[in-house]
């Protein structure tokens, strides 16, 4: 069969017929569903016009080529098709994501319906899921048990696990988990949850804790608190001691307030880290593997929320007055069928128990003492650090241990135990007592401390004073030495220089002697010489006769008499201006060490000032420690005599030297 002609106009239809797009999209070929193809008419083309229809074919593959129209129109297509395929895929997801949450929401609905109903029997166990984050099971030893239910329990022997699986212990022997039906799997996970939840701060951290809910139930237990209240209150009353701390930054309330932190800000300054307590405290609660009172119903989960929301606002120190005042006009006339009176006795037992440490024993005590003052000292480091006010009982440079804790107990801890001893007077001998005799201790150690301050301060004073009695001594002995000094100085040059101007004179005296012997020599023998020349003249012309023997002679004396003038003047010009020269040396030597002497003197005395008031700035800086600090004034009258005495005696010495 002769198919159709080159460059015939050709139409592609499907097997219904319908026209197909030839594009790089269309469907493939198959036997099944083959194309057809049909010529279209308008008759054949001449040579000239495939010619031409050939060359506009060659021209339009290199349009295509040069500007890839093909591969652009198979990339648009491409990447249309991903788009509708991730369309859909999105869509898909956005399906499966609703029915999820459809599927969530029924197995909660479900998950409460079935809490609600009693379908557990009160025997039956309950399997723990195996996903359950545990910790080490101890058993409790009986002799462990008992202490556990005593406050002289020793808190410090215990590691984070042991101590959870006490916490699990107490819940379970007050009754908590069989009266309410608690689930002990969630109990513990809550348990963890809390554990989790606490910082490692020195003093509130787990431990402490740990601490306050051991002392809540050996109060339960010691004063037979589940005769008195419902085993909701009790619940309330552990739950609050497990959780009061909770997130504790380490940092009091006022730092934040001062500080302006985010939880003052957030809680308007009320008690900012009580209400955070209490809101991490209800934020583990509403984790479903966490939550103990998931099971209860609505108003019973509000009570036991508004009694330990405030059980826990009442651990705020700032309000002790208001709520120890409000317990105190209680007391008296106490009924234990008024909610009010219940909600207040509650309230202090949990600030009982806040603050109990002083209660156990000495060696028990002491550490969390230690703890405390190194978390209060960290806030007025940081308080410092920023420019804060810092309360005088928690700086370091101010409080010591027996004055940190002696006004605490006596003011705080005494009067509000002995109000509560009023309603349980089994209290007395296993807390009142103890804390009456950690004040006395405390007291004791005051004492011992304040003695051994005055014993200090006592032998600063007289380190002080000796120093200043040496210091004057040395300083008297030093301008002693060297007035001395100067003095021989001053006599050795003095005596030098009269010596030498001794010598001088003398040695003038010896040449103007010499001088003298030599113009007599000089003038003798001239004489002589005039004479025998006259005898000789004399002898030889006689004849001239004796008036010009006479001249002659004369005239030579005159000459002799003048020469030894002339010699004798220069040789007294020598000697004089000899001795002036002597004269000034000595002059200037002695100007010299008058003035070295003087300027030896001021430095002197300069130094004797300054030694002085140096001495005096040191004892002054100790008398005002001792007036301001230890309030020592019989020893800081003395110290100032001395000071006094000391500076007089400098003085003295002063002018001495001056003069």
């Amino acid at each position: 069969m002769e198919g159709p002609r080159r460059n015939t106009t050709i139409s592609l239809l499907d097997s219904s017929g319908a026209m197909v797009s030839i594009d790089p999209t269309m469907p493939n070929n198959s036997e099944r569903c083959p194309y057809r193809v049909l010529p279209l008419p308008g008759g054949h083309l001449t040579d000239k016009e495939e010619l031409f229809q050939n060359v506009l074919t060659q021209v339009a593959e290199q349009f295509s080529r040069a500007f890839k129209i093909n591969e652009l129109k198979m990339d648009v297509t491409n990447r249309l098709a991903m788009l509708e395929k991730r369309v859909e895929l999105e869509g898909m997801k956005v399906v499966e994501i609703e029915k999820c949450r459809n599927d969530i929401k029924k197995l909660r609905e479900e998950m409460a319906s079935r809490n609600n109903s009693s379908f557990l029997e009160e025997n039956k166990k309950l399997v723990p899921r195996r996903d359950v984050p545990s910790y080490p099971k101890y058993h409790l030893s009986q002799e462990t048990v008992e202490a556990l239910r005593q406050p002289t329990f020793d808190v410090w022997q215990w590691e984070p696990n042991e101590m959870l699986t006490c916490l699990e212990h107490m819940y379970h022997d007050l009754g908590l988990i069989r009266d309410f039906n608690i689930n002990p799997v969630t109990l513990k996970r809550w348990l963890l949850c809390i554990h989790d939840n606490y910082r490692n701060n020195p003093f509130h951290n787990f431990r402490h804790c740990f601490c306050v809910s051991q002392m809540m139930y050996s109060m339960v237990r010691l004063c037979s608190l589940q005769e008195k209240f419902t085993q909701i209150d009790i619940l309330i009353l552990m739950t609050a001691a497990v959780c009061h701390d909770l997130d504790h930054p380490g940092y009091n309330n006022m730092y934040q307030i001062n500080a302006r932190t985010e939880l003052a800000v957030r809680y308007n300054d009320i008690s900012p880290l009580e209400n955070h307590h209490c809101a991490i405290a209800f934020h583990i609660f509403s984790q479903p593997h966490a939550n103990m009172f998931a099971h209860f119903d609505p108003d019973t989960f509000k009570q036991i929320r508004q009694g330990t929301i405030t059980l826990i606002l009442a651990t705020d120190m700032a309000r002790h007055g208001e709520i120890l005042d409000s317990f105190k006009q209680k007391v008296d006339i106490f009924d234990f069928s008024n909610e009010d009176h219940l909600t207040c006795l509650k309230m202090v037992l949990i600030k009982c128990c806040d603050i109990s440490n002083e209660v156990r024993p000495m060696e028990v005590a002491e550490p969390w003492v230690d703890c405390l003052l190194e978390e209060y000292f960290m806030q007025s480091d940081r308080e410092k650090a920023e420019g804060l006010p810092v309360a005088p009982f928690m700086d370091r440079e101010k409080v010591t241990k027996p004055t940190a804790q002696i006004g605490f107990i006596k003011f705080v801890l005494i009067p509000m135990f002995e109000t509560v001893m009023k309603l349980f007077p089994q209290m007395e001998e296993v807390m009142v007592q103890p804390l009456r005799e950690s004040r006395d201790r405390y007291e004791e150690l005051k004492q011992i401390d304040d003695a051994m301050n005055e014993v200090c301060v006592c032998v600063c004073v007289c380190v002080c004073v000796y120093v200043c009695v040496c210091v004057y001594v040395c300083v008297c002995v030093c301008v002693c030495v060297y007035v001395c000094v100067c003095v021989c100085v001053y006599v050795c040059v003095c005596v030098c220089v009269c010596v030498c101007m001794w010598v001088c004179v003398c040695v003038c005296v010896c040449v103007c002697v010499c001088m003298c012997v030599c113009v007599c020599v000089c003038v003798c023998m001239c004489v002589c010489v005039c004479v025998y020349v006259c005898v000789c003249m004399w002898v030889c012309v006689c004849v001239c006769g004796c008036v010009c023997v006479c001249m002659c002679v004369c005239v030579c004396v005159c000459v002799c008499m003048w020469v030894c003038v002339c010699v004798y003047v220069c040789v007294c010009v020598c000697v004089y201006v000899g001795v002036c020269v002597c004269v000034c040396v000595c002059v200037c030597m002695c100007v010299c060490v008058c003035v070295c002497v003087y300027v030896g003197v001021c430095v002197c005395v300069c130094v004797c000032v300054c030694v002085c008031v140096c001495v005096c700035v040191c004892v002054c800086v100790c008398v005002c420690v001792c007036v301001c600090v230890m309030r020592l004034y019989p020893i800081c009258v003395c110290v100032c005599v001395c000071v006094y005495v000391g500076v007089c005696v400098c003085v003295c010495v002063c002018v001495c030297v001056c003069g």
